[in-house]
């Protein structure tokens, strides 16, 4: 979510998740341990980060394979003002196996990642949030199953499952709802992918069942099939003569209630219909209530001039008040306050598109709402203090963010969520960032990491992980973020090799306490655990130099040996060290305590190698010892440093050590 161009100090990402052991880092981040925190940095290109997405921001399907994705620096004003951040494609409309093609509905998971559908081909694609390309790449594509064509919404159940509904298909008055897993274990060939569960054939009106949406229960499913009936179908029981039963048949209120149903929204805050639901119905948006079948109250809301309107979500901040929706025919797309029956704004998708589903990021379907502990909080940083602290109300985790280089007034949103855990598991491909020497730049390394839930469950969370997501308004004047996770003393932490992941694809780890940097903008950190080959071993588990706490003095000509020796398993200290190791050395700077305020997040050092400060700051093996001399040029004295060595073979943990420089 960004954009770059080249090598550029960012500030750093600082994570403590407890007392962390051995935390190893892959591709360019940096593990430091420090008692009870995470490090992770990232120096990142200036042109390789997409454009940030936040919560709020709205995705409109315009055809062509493409999304638009319009931003608003100021959405809770009375007069909000959006422009188009960028558009996203799925491959489709550029050398793909197929040319563009019709794109519908969309939905945000628990943990803000973004799926589309592309509804002329058939597919749900889940875009990467930020995976160190301008493109938000496709992550999976999820493909029909059951010979059911044109999809046309998805909607997730909080957990580990997902619903497609498609508008093609359809054969005797019925047709088909998907329901996708997500796979969990790890010994799968599609561990983290969604796989194809079952597939339920649901009586329909003219088309399929394309435009659905999910009660809070997690089962209950409300469709539309481009007619006149909303049907409410339990897909946790069989179809049968009595499932689906239709909820409200508009068609019996007659004159101004003609019209074709598409999009439809299950109403808050009991999100089961009692609060009513929203439809889409071409020349108005409806609010039905209804009971045992029968309509008990509607209301019309028209739009002037606008006569095909089948795009409809609901506004992230105030879903219970506000919508979004969408005309196909001329591509304006409106942000309505139904509760006054006031439009906030309109936008154009412009010509050449076709308006087709609209969905909000952070807005939710009522069963994702229904299972998603989420606490926010937003801080006022300014220049002279430029860090804010937030302590986690689930799990006792103190999260502390760091804006580098401050020169304006920022307003900082952290969203703390506690989901299922596989919404916390990286993506399959994770990309990783030298802090230690900004040039070397990026490599990927296989994901899937699995979340960890030491404090969740210490908790009282079972099977579920912590999610932050951090956003800053105005997303500038800043060089970066520091971040920095503490889990809380009395919680022992068995987690061996962490990771701070950011938007679930980049790994930012820049200590085995775990810290990172990070440009600026929306982030989604998780903690995450690497796993190393158990055939090696890292003698006495740390550095055999320098000994931790030691201190230099520095000079014109100062610099610090770091060694350290590997041996298989059981023969330290005289087993033959592997050679096919990649050890990283990274080195982040301790920032002081600042009088009344909390402690910022450590800062990354460039690694100068002393004799080659062109290269990348990797270790060499001579003998049996792994070494790296280090200039401290870059080192201001009076500091203390943790520095970490990172494996990016991915063969051995990371491990570090904390000296001064005086």
């Amino acid at each position: 979510m960004k954009s770059k161009l080249r090598p550029i100090r960012l500030a750093g990402t600082l994570v403590t998740y407890g007392p962390k052991k051995n935390a190893r880092k892959f591709g360019t981040f940096i593990l430091l341990a420090l008692p009870a925190m995470l490090l992770l940095s990232t120096a990142l290109r200036a042109q390789n980060n997409p454009p940030d997405w936040s919560v709020g921001d709205v995705f409109a399907g315009t055809g062509n394979g493409n999304y638009q994705i319009w931003h608003s620096a100021n959405p809770s004003a009375r007069n909000p003002s959006y422009a188009i951040l960028q558009t996203i494609n799925d491959g489709t409309a550029n050398g793909g196996s197929t040319n563009g093609g019709a794109t519908a509905g969309c939905a945000f998971d628990l943990a803000y990642r973004f799926f589309g559908t592309n509804s002329t081909n058939g597919f749900v694609d889940r875009y990467a949030i930020d995976n160190g390309d301008n493109n938000h790449s496709i992550a999976q594509q999820l493909a029909s199953h059951s010979g059911a064509t044109q999809t046309q919404s998805v909607v997730f159940d909080g957990g580990k499952n997902l619903f497609i509904g498609y508008t093609g298909g359809a054969a005797g008055g019925f047709g088909t709802i998907e329901r996708w897993v997500k796979d969990t274990n790890s010994a799968s060939t599609t561990f983290g992918q969604y796989t194809f569960v079952s597939a339920f054939s649901v009586p329909v009106d003219n088309t399929g069942p394309g435009w659905i949406d999910l009660a809070a229960d997690g089962h209950t499913i409300f469709y539309t099939s481009q007619g006149r009936k909303i049907y409410q179908f339990d897909s946790s029981q069989p179809v049968s003569a009595n499932n689906p039963v239709v909820w409200a048949d508009l068609s019996t209120l007659g004159g101004n209630f003609a019209g074709t149903l598409f999009a439809i929204k299950i109403l808050g805050p009991n999100y089961d219909g009692s609060n009513g639901v929203l439809v889409a119905d071409q020349s108005n948006v409806k609010l039905i209530n209804a009971a045992s079948g029968v309509i008990t109250s509607a209301q019309i809301f028209k739009f002037k001039q606008n006569s095909n309107l089948q795009a409809l979500t609901l506004d992230a901040f105030n879903p219970t008040t506000t919508l979004w929706a969408g005309d196909a025919s001329t591509n304006n797309l409106f942000h309505f306050n139904f509760s006054t029956g006031k439009t906030i704004v309109t936008l154009n998708t412009g010509a050449g598109t076709t308006l087709g589903g609209v969905c909000a990021d952070g807005s939710f379907s009522g069963a994702e709402l229904a299972k998603n502990l989420v606490s926010t909080q937003t801080f006022s940083l300014t220049p002279a203090t430029n860090t804010v602290s937030f302590t986690s109300s689930f799990t006792g985790a103190v999260f502390t963010a760091t804006l580098p280089g401050l020169a304006n007034n920022v307003t900082e949103t952290l969203r703390d969520s506690v989901v299922d855990s596989s919404f916390a598991l990286s993506d399959s491909t994770v990309f990783s960032f030298n802090l230690g020497n900004p040039a070397f730049g990026t490599s990927t390394v296989p994901g899937n990491l699995a979340c960890d839930q030491t404090l969740t469950t210490a908790a009282g969370f079972s099977n579920s992980c912590e999610v932050f997501e951090l956003e800053a308004n105005p997303n500038s004047g800043f060089s970066g973020t520091s971040v920095v996770i503490n889990g809380p003393g009395n919680v022992p932490d068995s987690l061996q090799n962490p990771r701070l992941i950011r938007n679930l694809g980049e790994d930012i780890t820049d200590d085995i306490d775990l810290s990172g940097t990070k440009s600026p903008g929306k982030c989604v950190y998780t903690v995450n655990q690497q796993t190393s080959n158990p055939n090696d071993e890292i003698c006495d588990g740390t550095f055999s130099s320098p000994a931790s706490g030691t201190s230099f003095n520095k000079n014109q000509t100062a610099s610090i040996p770091f060694k350290f020796n590997v041996s298989p398993t059981g023969q330290c200290p005289s087993g033959k060290s592997p050679t096919n190791l990649q050890p990283l050395l990274m080195i982040v700077q301790i920032q002081p305590s600042v009088t009344g305020g909390p402690t910022p997040a450590p800062v990354d050092i460039p690694v100068i190698v002393a004799g080659n400060s062109g290269g990348p700051p990797t270790f060499v093996l001579s003998g049996n010892t792994w070494q790296l001399q280090v200039k401290t040029t870059d080192m201001p004295a009076g500091f203390t440093y943790v520095a970490t060595m990172v494996d990016l073979s991915a063969n051995i943990p990371a491990i570090s050590v904390t000296f001064t420089l005086n």
